[in-house]
């Protein structure tokens, strides 16, 4: 069992309002590094410190606060890319949807070429193009595979160009009717969408390894909108009545782990204000160390 990389990348510079750059601290806190010590070796690295949300418009063509958001994806670039040629696995706990771009520029750093599960509500293929409003956490898989209209300096912190083709990535758990499913039939995305999922979670995240499994492997990207906000209400864009049970989310997430071609994971979209009990991240860590253990 490789050892393990745990790398905190607390911001919330990305997204609509504040509050995911608490995520790290609250998964620390409620257990998460001493928890996964206790089945592997594990070295935790805060990689700066927590970007708060700030106000402010989006230039056009740009993202929200672009300058803190690229600088974020970097941090998480090299981290990774160093974890990656060190050999062991890295697990970045964000933060917005966007630290995932910072997840596979470092593995295309690294030399590596890996496949994309994609697990999310959502599939993120706005651009400041179609979303003026900047908010890039709604961007993060347009600019993995920069798409037309994404934002310049976000592109520039990868080390190819796109990071990834649409082949190369599946998404899981994707909710009906998401604004963005136009573009993701346009561009001939792969997804299991979340009924599928619902039926079997084991097999979907089997069918979504090989899909993208290589002589690379794969990532695994984790947005906890996939999972029923009044299950467990933590995500920081609730969505009420259409995400997955928190025990079908933990099945796709063990199963996709376990994977030989595993190679990393991203948690993203933590937001601990919006959990009425604190017990509620703990239930995220069991999720996790049961995945990762």
């Amino acid at each position: 069992m490789s050892a393990l990389d745990l790398l905190a990348a607390p911001s919330s510079a990305a997204a609509h309002w504040p509050g995911q750059e608490r995520a790290w601290a609250a998964l620390a806190d409620a257990g998460l590094p001493a928890a996964l010590a206790r089945t592997r070796e594990v070295a935790v690295r805060e990689l700066f410190a927590p970007a708060r949300w700030a106000a402010g418009r989006a230039p056009e063509g740009r993202v929200r606060d672009a300058g803190r958001v690229t600088a974020g994806l970097v941090a998480v670039r090299d981290a990774v890319a160093g974890s990656l040629a060190a050999g062991r696995l890295p697990v970045v706990v964000g933060g917005e949807c966007t630290t995932t771009v910072g997840l596979v520029a470092g593995a295309r750093a690294a030399g590596l070429r890996p496949g994309l599960v994609y697990v999310d509500g959502g599939v993120d293929l706005r651009t400041p193009a179609d979303n003026p409003t900047g908010v890039a956490d709604s961007m993060a898989l347009a600019h993995v595979l920069a798409l037309p209209g994404c934002d310049p300096g976000l592109l520039a912190a990868g080390p190819a160009r796109p990071l990834l083709a649409v082949d190369d990535v599946v998404a899981v758990g994707v909710r009906a009717a998401e604004p963005d499913a136009t573009t993701a039939g346009r561009i001939g995305l792969r997804a299991i969408p979340a009924g599928a999922v619902a039926a079997d979670p084991e097999g979907s995240a089997a069918r979504a390894a090989a899909a993208v499994d290589g002589p690379d492997g794969f990532l695994v990207h984790l947005d906890v909108d996939v999972v029923e906000f009044l299950d467990l209400p933590l995500a920081d864009v609730p969505d009420h009545g259409r995400g997955l049970p928190l025990d079908d989310v933990a099945a796709v997430l063990r199963r996709l782990c376990a994977a030989s071609g595993f190679r990393g994971l991203c948690v993203t979209e933590v937001d601990p204000d919006h959990a009425p009990d604190p017990g509620e991240v703990g239930r995220l860590v069991a999720v996790l160390t049961d995945a990762l253990g």
